[in-house]
Parts: C-alpha cells; sequence; structure tokens
C-alpha cells in the first residue's frame, strides 16, 4: 500500500467528516500546501504530485450539490508569508476548471498555513453561515507564531465553523501539534498518512456513516443595540455575566461565567439563568433557559443610544483641554461615571440624563437625552476661560520660579466677607481653567506673599505677570543652629511679630520688600540680632554682630 492510496484515503475520510445539508449541501474549502518542501519525493513523486492526483480523485466523488473552494500558499513567490491566495471560491464544482488550478500550482515559498486558513474561513463567511475548512500540510508554521489562538478565535467568531487537517509525511512534532491543535480547537479531527495500520484504520471509518453533529455550545446569543441596530466599534466586547436565576424564595442565584463578545457560545448545565450584558454604560438582563440537548439563544437587546460629547469654552471657541471631564448622570443627579478628554462618548440605555462637564474650576450641567439605536451629537458650554499667572521679584526685574505657588480665590460677594478658595498650582507658570468673573491671584514664596485682582474672560486666556515687589533675605552667622524672623516694624504692644523660624546654619528665604529683625540662635541661646531692609528684586545678606 503506497503513500499516494494512504493520502487519498484520508483525504476521503476527511471529507466524509463534513455535514451534508440537503436544502443547501455542505460549504467547504480545501487549503493546499504548496510550500518548497513540497517538491520532496515519497516513492518516487513528489508530494505536490501526489497531492494533485489525489484531488483529482476526490473530485470525481464530489456530491454535485455542494460547494467547494480552493486556498493554496507557497505557490508564487519564495521566503514571503503573504503568498496565499483564493484560487476558487467557494462555490458548485466545475471539475476541469478546479483542477486547472490545482495542476497549476508549482512549489516554492514559506507555510504560513494558519493566515491561509483564516483567509479560507473568511472567505466561507465562516462568522454568518456554518462553514468547513480543509488542511492538507506536510510542514510546520514558518510565518504566524500561534496556531492555536488563532483556531480558538476563528471558534468564537464563527457559528459553526470546524477545521480538518491532514498532515502527510510528516517528521516534525512541532508540526504535528499545531495541526492537531488546529482541528481540536474547532472541532475538527487530524490524520496522517504514515503508515500501513494507519491507513486501514482510515479506511475503515470512511465505511461508517458520520455520527449525527453533536452540540458544539448549547448556549449561542447574540447582543445589539438595539431592535435591528448592530453594535458597531468600538462596542464589540460586551460582556455577558451569567448568573443563576434566583431561587423561589427571592435568593439571588450564583455566579456562574462572563463571556466577552457580541456574539457569544458557551456551555451551560440545564436550568434557568440570567444574562446581564454590559456595554459601556448600558445594561441589560435577559433571562433564558437551557434545556437538555438543545440550544438556547439568548438575544439581548441593549435599547441603548450613543452620544458624543464635545465642550465649548463659550459660543465660539471649542474645547481642546485633555483635561477637562465629563460625568454621566441620573436626573436627580446620582454619578454613574465619569470619563476625560477635550471629547468624549457614551453608550447608555434610552432615557434621560444629565452630563456635568468640568475644567480646572469650571462646570456646566446640560441635559440628555438618550433614543435607543440612534447616535447624536451634543455640544456642552462651559462659559469659561484661562488664566496664565507668572511673578517677578520687582518691575522688570527676575523671575519667581523654584518653589513658587499661585493660589486664586473668588472675593466674597459682599463687603467684609472672606474669599473662596478655588485652586492652588505650582508652576512657574500656572495656568488655571476658570468660569469667566473677577478673581484674586495670590502668588507666595517663602516669605513673600502678593495678591492681585484678576479678569476671566469666557474663552479667552488672561496672561497676568504679578510683581511681588519681593527679593531675597540672606543671613549667615558662624556656629547658629536656627534663626527667627520677625517683622522690623514693632506692634502697638511693642513686639516684633513673629514670621518664621528655620534651623539651617544659613538663612536664605524671599520676603516683601521691607524691614524684618532677625535673631540667630545657638540652641536656646540668643547668640545675636540685626534689623535687615529688604528691597525688590535684591537680595540682602548680612552676618549677625
Amino acid at each position: 500500500m503506497n503513500f499516494r492510496t494512504s493520502l487519498l484515503a484520508v483525504f476521503l475520510f476527511m471529507l466524509m467528516l463534513v455535514p451534508a445539508r440537503a436544502e443547501e449541501g455542505a460549504r467547504v474549502i480545501l487549503v493546499l500546501d504548496a510550500s518548497g518542501s513540497m517538491r520532496a519525493k515519497i516513492d518516487g513523486k513528489t508530494k505536490m504530485e501526489i497531492a494533485k492526483e489525489v484531488v483529482a480523485t476526490v473530485l470525481s466523488t464530489w456530491k454535485p450539490q455542494d460547494e467547494l473552494g480552493l486556498v493554496a500558499y507557497g505557490h508564487r513567490q519564495k521566503g514571503s508569508c503573504d503568498d496565499i491566495e483564493v484560487l476558487r471560491e467557494p462555490g458548485l464544482v466545475n471539475i476541469d476548471d478546479y483542477m486547472s488550478a490545482v495542476d497549476a500550482l508549482n512549489p516554492k515559498g514559506k507555510t504560513p498555513m494558519t493566515a491561509a486558513v483564516r483567509m479560507a474561513a473568511e472567505s466561507l463567511q465562516y462568522t454568518e453561515k456554518k462553514a468547513t475548512v480543509i488542511l492538507v500540510s506536510d510542514g510546520i508554521e514558518t510565518c504566524d507564531p500561534n496556531p492555536c489562538a488563532v483556531a480558538e478565535e476563528l471558534e468564537r467568531l464563527g457559528v459553526e465553523l470546524t477545521v480538518h487537517t491532514v498532515g502527510f509525511g510528516l517528521d516534525d512534532k512541532g508540526a504535528v501539534a499545531q495541526l492537531k491543535c488546529l482541528a481540536e480547537k474547532t472541532g475538527g479531527t487530524f490524520s496522517t498518512a504514515e503508515n500501513a495500520s494507519e491507513l486501514q484504520e482510515a479506511l475503515s471509518k470512511t465505511v461508517e456513516a458520520p455520527p449525527p453533529p453533536a452540540i458544539k455550545f448549547n448556549v449561542v446569543g447574540h447582543v445589539r443595540l438595539a431592535a435591528n441596530v448592530e453594535l458597531a466599534k468600538p462596542y464589540l466586547q460586551p460582556a455577558w455575566v451569567f448568573n443563576k436565576a434566583p431561587a423561589a424564595d427571592g435568593t439571588e442565584g450564583a455566579y456562574v461565567s462572563t463571556e466577552y463578545n457580541v456574539d457569544v457560545k458557551t456551555n451551560l448545565e440545564p436550568g434557568d439563568y440570567i444574562a446581564t450584558v454590559k456595554s459601556h454604560y448600558a445594561k441589560v438582563d435577559v433571562p433564558f433557559t437551557v434545556e437538555a440537548g438543545k440550544v438556547a439563544e439568548p438575544d439581548a437587546s441593549l435599547e441603548a443610544g450613543i452620544v458624543n460629547f464635545s465642550g465649548m469654552l463659550d459660543e465660539a471657541t471649542a474645547l481642546t483641554d485633555e483635561g477637562a471631564s465629563w460625568e454621566i448622570q441620573t436626573p436627580d443627579g446620582q454619578g454613574l461615571g465619569t470619563e476625560y478628554g477635550a471629547r468624549q462618548t457614551f453608550m447608555l440605555n434610552a432615557g434621560n440624563y444629565k452630563v456635568k462637564l468640568l475644567l480646572g474650576a469650571a462646570s456646566a450641567v446640560a441635559d440628555v437625552v438618550v433614543t435607543a439605536g440612534e447616535t447624536h451629537d451634543q455640544l456642552v458650554t462651559l462659559g469659561s476661560g484661562k488664566l496664565a499667572l507668572s511673578a517677578v521679584f520687582a518691575g522688570g526685574g527676575p523671575p519667581m520660579e523654584n518653589g513658587v505657588s499661585f493660589e486664586v480665590r473668588k472675593p466674597g460677594a459682599s463687603a467684609g466677607e472672606a474669599a473662596i478658595w478655588i485652586s492652588t498650582m505650582y508652576d512657574a507658570k500656572s495656568v488655571f481653567s476658570l468660569p469667566a468673573g473677577t478673581y484674586q491671584a495670590i502668588v507666595k514664596l517663602g516669605l513673600a506673599e502678593t495678591v492681585q485682582e484678576v479678569e476671566v474672560k469666557s474663552g479667552s486666556q488672561n496672561e497676568v505677570t504679578i510683581n511681588a515687589n519681593a527679593g531675597f533675605l540672606a543671613v549667615t552667622a558662624e556656629g547658629v543652629t536656627s534663626y527667627e524672623v520677625r517683622a522690623g516694624k514693632k506692634d502697638l504692644d511693642g513686639s516684633n511679630k513673629w514670621l518664621t523660624t528655620t534651623y539651617d546654619p544659613a538663612l536664605n528665604i524671599a520676603a516683601n520688600a521691607g524691614s524684618y529683625l532677625v535673631r540667630a540662635f545657638k540652641g536656646d541661646a540668643l547668640i545675636g540680632e540685626k534689623l535687615v531692609e529688604v528691597k525688590a528684586g535684591e537680595r540682602s545678606e548680612v552676618t549677625p554682630p
């Protein structure tokens, strides 16, 4: 019994596994390896020649109602992982035409068998219809690193895709493992044509009627945005959370599993369930029952819509700051979730909501109406502007940089009412987003603190440089462990107001222009004090007596 006979028997066995459907026939694509290794000879003939003869024999017994396509790889270029071609689309077979494509194959290139299987599945529209792929290969995958992962993906996305694999002349354990995995992950079979005993086993199986197809999955679900409206990107990975249905006494059902996809396929024990299907902020509970030997088909319609939000600083200026946040709320103001960016999209169940747009201290709230199955754009006007603060020690003097802070406060509504803190930043140029209005801008560095009234206009940025009217107070004295700084002018009670104490061997601190009393200590002992005058934009260096 020669190799050709062995391969033919395996081929025939594989085709017996293709489920015939009287009403429209089977839909099959044959994927042929035409890589360079198919030039190797067995019993005086190349593997390619043997494969061509076997295909011709198979076609002679092909059922006229069954569709057959042809994909080949490695037949046009050397060293290319893209050398894959659909030579014949799935359709009723014209034997002469089909064999003309097979006979023209000339082995040359690499073995991108996994990508070829994917191409065959796509040609069969495997996500919409039942489909079968038969792969004949003599070697290991040389392009795609993970055939098993691709097989899992095809099985997950396919309606009922089956991949049967035939290996011949294989001496690579890795190739065997890959072909076997491609088949097993999709519910197919793997066979080889290697020796007489295996051939005898395959031949005996071909005379047996194939068993009725088993149910691969007893739960096959689909989720859509709304009735007759499918989900679109980027919402193609909704979560299906399966729980047992609540008991008769109201006890909550136990969690079972979670799957992710628009089309979900899984197996559950017979019983009553609730699938909670979630996509972004939309969700729906779908009760269903799994019966033994039957397929449950939970159909989830989220009855949701999509809102694309964009912001405006004012009626004419678009919001571009990615630091903006969008909080979706129930009508009574309960927060459901927050997303960030100048633009944001929410998928929500149909109904009424509020959206709160925040940018710095500025905010705006707008009503939102979501309609099932519809997508609409909504503008939210913030009515805000920007305030950019920087500071200098004196007019035309050096800038305040290291350690500086800027604080913004809203003046009190009436005379004598305290200002309300809004925000603080610590950059040498701090930019605040604020609702239009009048504010107090405060710059602080060391002992220096200066307040200036500023105006924020909607849709524009106000650049303000604050003259801090400050300099630096620098004091050094030998053996000093701490310095105490007090106001130079005495209060009514005759004391100098305490301002700060430092515990460094040298004092170096910014201060507003004016006089200061510096006292130097060694431990608790006062070793000297001196009245120092600080000038704006200058450094005052002294040594206490």
